[in-house]
């Protein structure tokens, strides 16, 4: 008697079709890397540019959703996306509006699409379609042009 062979897919505890494999092994790196380097983890995180495996970025998404890890939105993905939008991220610093950017940013519920995204360069039409900044950094942009101070 035979016994059932288990799919090559299995849908992941975020509801997506990801091998089991893939998917453990991204929450085991991840792990580990919360309980023995977190310091590494943390640089990992805030370096978009990092190299990191799909299962580790994955699982690493996935706790950015629950907000499970110490990360600051409006510190690491605001300046790269403000960057998308073609502004400077240090001559935005000292406008008035960078509070609600902040703001806005920090309380993100697409935290994690935006991180991905931005990790894989992301361009700017498909931030516009995510960023609940997109409007006011847009308007940014082109006050920026028009009296050339933030650019």
């Amino acid at each position: 008697m035979s016994s059932p062979r288990p799919s090559g897919k299995t849908r992941s505890p975020s509801g997506g079709t990801l091998p089991l494999r893939d998917y453990l092994e991204g929450e085991r790196a991840l792990l580990e890397l919360r309980c023995c380097e977190p310091r590494a983890l943390s640089m990992m995180i805030h370096d978009l540019a990092h190299p990191m495996s799909p299962s580790l970025e994955q699982a690493i998404a996935r706790c950015l959703v629950d907000r499970e890890l110490e990360f600051a939105p409006a510190e690491t993905l605001l300046p790269v996306m403000m960057r998308r939008f073609g502004l400077d991220p240090v001559a935005c610093g000292r406008d008035p509006a960078i509070h609600a950017l902040r703001t806005v940013c920090s309380a993100c519920s697409k935290v994690a699409t935006c991180w991905l995204a931005l990790r894989q360069n992301a361009p700017a039409q498909a931030c516009r379609a995510m960023c609940p900044n997109a409007e006011a950094l847009e308007g940014l942009a082109a006050r920026s042009q028009d009296d050339g101070t933030i650019r």
